[in-house]
């Protein structure tokens, strides 16, 4: 297409010289007449004069002479304050009356009785309200003349009568109470003086105090009872109540369900007891000599003393249904953490609950063995009917095999010697859940080449959910990926797919395809794109019917490289119902460009251009005729 500045330059522009004019969507041809026709001609004004207008009415300008207060110099037109020559000359000043300002550059009005502000009175003067000026007296005295020579002195009066005196304790000067107002005499400096009971008891601090001796049963201590009066309790007195108290003293309970190390804020004279198989340890800082607990296992498995824990017999593990008694200590030889340790009187076996299993599926069953060496193992589910084991893992201290699927329920599970049937070990009470997944919050709809966000439940909790999108609700999928598990519930984000249409969520147990939930439709739906289209007219909008192709073009934006698609219709309001052209890309895809095929029967046409997909389609404003 040929752009305006790849024309030739015109030697010279007359008034019959036409131009391109673009007028309802329509191309028509000016002259350069039609085009400045109303204009005005160059105006002219001598140097020093105003353009604007003295005469009434519409017309050509005119020249304009500035008035007084104004003058015209250098293209700038400025007040010279002349005109201010003829106002009214005042003979004083009201409160009413405002003066002309310079506020920062700007003009401004200020009432006259503002000005005060500006001023303040000085020593010995004063300014009320009406701007009166008054001096102060006093500020204007002399200074003070000296003292005149002191009198003579007067007579001697009468002596009063006799004090009391000051008396000894006695009978009629007793007192029971003594407050903090009340006072007390001493001698300072020669002569009797008084002085308040509260500064008396409070001049001396306890550092002032001579040291003790050795504590005795003698001794007191000053105590409040009943009030805030003192009184004096011996060692022996506080001894015997604080022995009473002592067996009325309990030992915290703290129970451990997880690995512990040792310290004595938490643990020391506390009664641990464990509900979980755990480790502990000792670090002999934080717990320091003269430490103790003691362990009480109540879990199905036992509890190991790891490291800094020093065992008597040399056992590092506590049975179920077993204590011990924990000491850190220093003596001569260093310091360490002690046990006894367990001796077990007779062979033990232990059962570990073996979580939540599902419906009919195998699970494991491990435990412990304490002085108990086995060769062989039975199992029971009721405690009475027994099954041996087939083909038992047996180590030294531990065991595990493989129990069969059991049907959802509540159950214990007993374990045996099989060559020694009264060694039986017991697990805690333990669910078998019925096995499930479900589906919880699925979209109802998506859009293509986006993301759809799924969740559900699972049962038992735990168990590995993998999901998929099916186009038939019938039919699996193709392809399933693993879904993230908390507990019992599961989550994933799958991509919705670049085409629309409708699919279907499937969700199953990865251990078990028959386990499984299908969703309702979800409908996938185009992603709209983000583009507008031009169209350009182009130079020949009549055209014999079916007399081949013709060019045309329009705009993309944003420029960007997408599908489009243009056909003629006879309607600017229904697309067309086929004849569709692929159009090619050009200039960075800025550009959409066709030779479109021309119709085959007479008519006027719209031109219609719109995504490969039937969207953002744009009408052109003209129409091409076909004869």
């Amino acid at each position: 297409m040929t752009t305006i500045p790849q024309l030739p330059t015109a030697a010279s522009v007359g008034p019959t010289d036409l131009l391109a004019l673009s007028q309802n969507s329509m191309l028509y041809a000016a002259s350069v007449q039609q085009v400045t026709a109303g204009l005005q001609h160059e105006i002219s004004l001598p140097t020093g004069d105003l353009l604007g207008r003295n005469s009434a009415g519409a017309g050509a300008p005119e020249a304009v002479t500035p008035g007084a207060g104004l003058a015209l110099g250098a293209g700038t037109l400025a007040a010279t304050g002349t005109d201010h020559l003829g106002f009214a000359l005042l003979g004083a000043f009201s409160a009413t009356d405002e003066v002309v300002v310079n506020a920062q550059g700007a003009p401004g009005r200020l009432p006259v009785t503002a000005l005060r502000g500006l001023f303040a009175a000085g020593t010995g003067l004063a300014i009320d309200a009406n701007g009166t000026l008054s001096v102060t007296a006093s500020a204007i005295a002399g200074a003070t003349g000296p003292a005149g020579p002191a009198g003579a002195a007067g007579p001697a009066g009468p002596a009063g009568p006799a004090g009391s005196g000051l008396n000894a304790p006695g009978a009629t000067n007793s007192a029971s109470t003594i407050g903090s107002a009340d006072f007390v005499a001493i001698w300072q400096n020669g002569a009797n003086a008084w002085l308040s009971y509260e500064k008396l008891v409070g001049g001396q601090t306890i550092d002032q105090l001579p040291a003790a001796g050795p504590a005795a049963d003698s001794d007191l201590l000053l105590v409040a009872q009943g009030g805030n009066a003192l009184a004096s309790q011996s060692f022996a007195a506080i001894w015997t109540y604080a022995a009473q108290k002592i067996p009325t003293m309990r030992r915290q309970v703290v129970e451990l369900n997880s690995n512990t190390v040792l310290d004595a804020t938490t643990h020391n004279q506390r009664v641990l007891v464990a509900s979980q198989p755990i480790t502990l340890t000792a670090n002999f800082t934080n717990m320091g000599s003269g430490f103790t607990c003691r362990v009480i296992n109540l879990a199905a498995g036992p509890v190991t003393m790891g490291t800094g824990i020093t065992s008597g017999t040399g056992v590092a593990t506590l049975p179920p249904g077993t204590a011990a008694e924990l000491t850190a200590l220093t003596y001569s030889g260093g310091s360490l953490v002690w046990w006894d340790g367990i001796a077990l009187p007779t062979p033990t076996i232990t059962v570990n609950a073996p979580g939540s299993p599902a419906a009919n599926a195998p699970f494991t069953v491990s435990g412990g063995l304490f002085d108990e060496a086995p060769t062989a193992l039975d199992y029971s589910t009721d405690g009475t009917n027994w099954t041996a084991v087939a083909s038992p893992m047996i180590g030294a201290g531990s065991y595990s095999f493989q129990v069969p699927g059991l049907p959802a329920g509540s159950y214990t599970i007993a374990v045996r010697d099989h060559n020694a049937t009264g060694v039986v070990g017991r697990s805690a009470p333990f669910s078998v859940a019925t096995a499930a997944v479900a589906l919880a919050a699925v979209p109802a709809s998506a859009s293509a080449g986006g993301t759809i966000a799924v969740s559900g439940t699972v049962a038992p909790a735990g168990t590995a959910v993998q999901v998929g999108l099916s186009a038939s609700a019938a039919t699996p999928p193709a392809s399933l990926v693993a879904a993230t598990v908390s507990g019992g519930t599961w989550s994933a984000t799958l991509p919705a797919g670049s085409a629309a249409g409708t699919v279907y969520l499937w969700a199953e147990q990865t251990a078990d395809a028959a386990v499984t939930a299908v969703s309702g439709a979800i409908t996938v739906t185009a992603a709209t794109p983000v583009v507008t289209y031009t169209i350009n007219q182009p130079a020949t909008i009549s055209v014999a019917a079916g007399s081949g192709t013709m060019a045309l073009n329009g705009g993309i934006s944003p420029a960007q490289a997408i599908a489009t698609q243009v056909a003629f219709s006879t309607s600017n309001a229904a697309p067309p119902l086929g004849g569709w052209q692929a159009a090619s890309l050009i200039d960075n895809n800025g550009l959409w460009a066709v030779y479109a095929t021309i119709p085959a029967t007479a008519g006027a046409y719209y031109v219609w251009v719109e995504t490969a997909t039937g969207q953002a389609a744009s009408v052109s404003g003209f129409t091409i005729t076909v004869t």
